[in-house]
């Protein structure tokens, strides 16, 4: 004999129990589901508790590792969801949905950026970003803008109106070579020390005047270096291939199995962190609360770009 939902108006059932209950029935998950509703996942299971009570019954089993419905929970899910298909409106288009665009240099997304952005997006899965690369000074359209300058550089002009841009932080490069490779009593100390080293160059470094120290070095060279646009590719030459490569200071504090040689250069070779949002999109409250995590992704990580010797 089917299970019959006890006597219940299935009016009193308000819309967000009813929604809380037939997401969390979908997700077969009360994490996904709170995702999914940008709430705790103890503010979810508290709204299904007083559901349950309401019902007289539990509507969820948890066996061998997996949610399912009871069979009262099946006959709610599917009185729940005629009824929801009856009185809502047509689900609007995920594609209609205004986004947030991300226009962010790779290395600033890469070692600063990406845990607070993968942790927000699992507080918020109905969440829409798009991270584009941003190489140089913006030029793309975007909401939010986050690029690196030298120091003086102009403010730059990407063809739209933006906010006054924030500087988030200074951002001090050294060569670098792993740990493993080099005995520290062996570290060079000064640019004739690396003849015996392959130097991995980035190829967005070459037009940057505040990193010409070392590009001069590169350019002296005949053979002997690895040259790449993928910053990862370069990342990983350095790591384990015995290679120098050019790196921002706070590299150490991401991987401790790098170093860096401070000493080959006489002048810093520094660029500034800087932020700015299109002037249009400042005050959606997305946009906001992402320029928010991006500031606190900085401070929190303030250390990083303090100078040893500071």
């Amino acid at each position: 004999m089917p299970a019959e939902i006890p006597q219940v108006d299935m009016q009193s059932i308000d819309a967000l129990s009813a929604q809380c209950f037939l997401i969390s029935a979908r997700c077969a998950s009360f994490k996904q589901a709170a995702r999914s509703l940008n709430i705790s996942a103890a503010a979810l299971r508290k709204k299904l508790l007083v559901l349950e009570q309401l019902i007289g019954t539990p509507l969820f089993l948890y066996q061998d590792n997996k949610l399912s419905l009871t069979l009262i929970g099946k006959r709610l899910q599917k009185n729940l969801s005629r009824r929801q298909e009856q009185s809502l409106p047509a689900k609007v288009d995920s594609t209609c949905q205004a986004g947030v665009v991300i226009a962010v240099a790779d290395i600033l997304l890469r070692d600063i950026l990406a845990r607070d952005l993968i942790a927000f997006l699992r507080r918020n899965a109905t969440s829409r970003i798009e991270l584009i690369p941003l190489h140089g000074t913006p030029s793309a359209k975007a909401d939010i803008l986050l690029w690196l300058a030298d120091p003086g550089s102009p403010r730059p002009d990407p063809g739209f109106a933006t906010t006054l841009p924030i500087c988030l932080a200074p951002i001090q490069y050294s060569a670098h070579v792993a740990k493993r490779y080099v005995p520290k009593s062996a570290l060079p100390r000064r640019p004739e020390q690396l003849d015996d080293y392959m130097l991995v160059q980035l190829s967005s470094h070459y037009c940057v005047p505040a990193l010409e120290p070392w590009n001069r070095l590169i350019r002296r060279r005949a053979s002997g270096i690895a040259q790449t646009g993928d910053p990862h590719l370069a990342l990983e030459l350095i790591r384990n291939s015995a290679c120098v490569g050019l790196l921002p200071d706070y590299i150490a504090q991401v991987d401790k199995a790098l170093i860096a040689l401070p000493q080959l250069f006489d002048s810093p070779l520094q660029q500034y962190a800087w932020l700015c949002t299109h002037a249009h999109a400042a005050a959606r409250p997305e946009v906001r609360v992402l320029v928010e995590l991006i500031q606190q992704a900085f401070t929190k990580r303030r250390e990083w770009f303090t100078p040893a010797d500071a």
